[in-house]
């Protein structure tokens, strides 16, 4: 990562911190424990430097080690960190009521992402458990040009930024309907922006399918994207995509106005 592209001085990045927090990355929902050695051979670091910082983490107690597997894990320590900034995710707090209707009036399962880089991060859902086919919990990530809900948040990032974030990507073909070129991407955000809304069928997962909405904030910007999902054969059949992409809409639009956003008038 180039610091000087992103607008920072080099010399102001604490390198230490930086591994710290590689390493605190690499355990996941589907990695939650982990041996040294994977550390390393996932974060690039030797595996030195990888055991000095798990035994300053289990110290501090953000680790917790498996004396029998020699195993690491992150302690509920960690679940302290991320309170302050659940508390300040505004949009989840006024989404989730709006979700919970939405959900219970198609039977389908409801969830509210955010942008952070170019991948998205699943900050609330509203699951139907007689549906679920690929469970993705909240702290969930998932590459943002291959998703409903990731495609309508970098549609509507500021058109100017659109070549900066399209050369962040790295286009890996998931399926045989992943968009990998960036030319053809960047139309596909075009033509998002045009209709409001974004249409997934199995480009990240062969068999799934989604439709998401952009929600937006006072001051007009994008402020994260619901999206309704489930298996393709269900969500994109003729006589119900209409159905749920109107019901899908009329919900983006409330937690829009709850968040203050006043749209446009149309002259």
């Amino acid at each position: 990562m180039s610091f000087e592209a992103e607008g920072l001085k080099e010399n102001y990045i604490v390198s230490s911190l930086v591994r710290g927090l590689k390493i605190l990355s690499a355990f996941t929902v589907k990695r939650p424990s982990l041996k040294v050695s994977e550390i390393a051979e996932m974060t690039g670091l030797d595996q030195a430097t990888v055991l000095r910082f798990v035994y300053t983490l289990e110290h501090l107690g953000y680790l917790v080690r498996d004396e029998e597997t020699k195993r690491y894990r992150q302690s509920v320590r960690m679940l302290s960190l991320s309170l302050p900034a659940r508390e300040g995710l505004t949009v989840r707090e006024v989404a989730l009521p709006v979700m919970f209707e939405l959900s219970g009036k198609i039977n389908e399962t409801v969830k509210l992402a955010v942008l952070d880089g170019v991948e998205i991060v699943i900050i609330a859902l509203v699951e139907v458990l007689d549906k679920l086919v690929y469970r993705t919990p909240i702290g969930h990530r998932s590459p943002a040009y291959c998703t409903a809900q990731g495609k309508v948040l970098l549609a509507y990032q500021p058109i100017e930024d659109w070549d900066r974030l399209i050369s962040r990507i790295d286009f890996v073909k998931h399926t045989e309907n992943t968009i990998v070129d960036p030319q053809m991407f960047r139309q596909e955000l075009l033509k998002i922006r045009q209709q409001g809304y974004s249409v997934q069928d199995g480009e990240l997962i062969v068999g799934l399918g989604s439709i998401a909405t952009p929600v937006f904030d006072h001051t007009g910007k994008i402020a994260g994207a619901i999206n309704i999902s489930g298996l393709s054969m269900e969500i994109m059949r003729d006589e119900r995509i209409n159905v749920y992409l109107e019901e899908l809409l009329k919900s983006a639009r409330t937690i829009s106005s709850k968040l203050g956003h006043v749209p446009e008038k149309v002259e």
